[in-house]
């Protein structure tokens, strides 16, 4: 079993960023990764995956989205402090 987090981000038209994910747990384990164009979603999309149950339910973890490259200012990027839930299914957090 794994614990899993998808970052999602809408796509717009004409953005040149490329954004990156990072996902941070308790003790020490990070995570990061470029999201990809999901064309059946519409959406700029990344899947983190930690072995195990690292986190346990009700336990927080934060969620990063950075844009770099294109220079321009982006809306909705920074970071969200996430619970995890009960269900057995991936945490996903929207920017």
């Amino acid at each position: 079993m794994a614990f899993k987090v998808i970052i999602t981000r809408p796509s717009v038209e004409n953005d040149e960023n490329v954004y990156h994910g990072i996902v941070f747990l308790n003790p020490n384990k990070v995570q990061t990764k470029r999201l990809k164009y999901v064309a059946s979603d519409d959406k700029l999309k990344a899947t983190f995956s930690f072995e195990g149950n690292p986190v346990k339910v009700g336990d927080k973890f934060l969620a990063c989205l950075v844009a770099v490259d294109g220079g321009v200012e982006i809306e909705n990027a920074g970071f969200k402090i996430q619970e995890n839930s009960p269900q057995n299914k991936p945490e996903v957090v929207n920017f």
